[in-house]
């Protein structure tokens, strides 16, 4: 689970850093943006659990992989300047598949948290906690770059974290099937979902 949780923020903290560079933050605004993006929802869940201090204040592996990787974007994208903007069409779409995967292990993370202490039996509970660990991030993120928060106005985002953390508390608490089998089915059907939504450009009905 560890292991799946450092490849959650790794990814969200990619995520995190590209939105950042670009709207030209320097190399500290950077670091904040892909930080508070990789575990600003694991915080949120946390503090809704009752389990203080927070992780990521806990285990220095989160803090020290989020910062390492934000660290590793800027300077790959300082370093290749030229080749990095022309290439950001690019950029996006690996970015949109490496968030994807993101989306898919916190989310399974964030239900496993309510689950350990004690809250198997609250399924709203649980599955709600999955989906604030997988966009409390992004929702942070986009928040301090002042865009309109990615879950509220563009393509199937939260939807997708919903299905697939319900799916997965059936799974894991309600069939008690194999742990490791609910994780790998349901960030399968969170990634196919959002790669899904992308490609055919799916969003919710709006007003106007």
């Amino acid at each position: 689970m560890l292991a799946l949780e450092l490849m959650g923020i790794a990814a969200f903290s990619v995520s995190g850093a590209l939105a950042a560079i670009e709207k030209h933050l320097d190399i500290f605004g950077v670091l904040v943006c892909s930080v508070t993006t990789a575990l600003g929802g694991g915080i949120i869940r946390d503090v809704m659990c009752g389990n203080l201090p927070p992780v990521m204040f806990k285990e220095y592996a989160y803090l020290i992989t989020a910062a390492a990787v934000s660290a590793v974007t800027f300077i790959t994208a300082r370093v290749l300047k030229k080749k990095f903007s022309d290439s950001m069409a690019s950029i996006d779409r690996i970015n949109n598949i490496v968030d994807a995967m993101g989306l898919g292990l916190f989310t399974v993370m964030g239900i496993n948290t309510g689950v350990n202490v004690g809250y198997a039996d609250n399924a709203f509970f649980v599955v709600f906690l999955g989906l604030i660990t997988g966009v409390g991030g992004g929702v942070l993120r986009d928040a301090m770059l002042s865009v309109v928060p990615l879950i509220f106005s563009k393509r199937v985002y939260a939807v997708a974290s919903l299905v697939g953390g319900v799916a997965y508390y059936v799974m894991f608490v309600v069939l008690s099937l194999p742990q490791l089998l609910c994780v790998v089915i349901a960030v399968l059907l969170i990634f196919t979902l959002r790669i899904l939504a992308s490609v055919f450009r799916w969003d919710l009905p709006k007003a106007f």
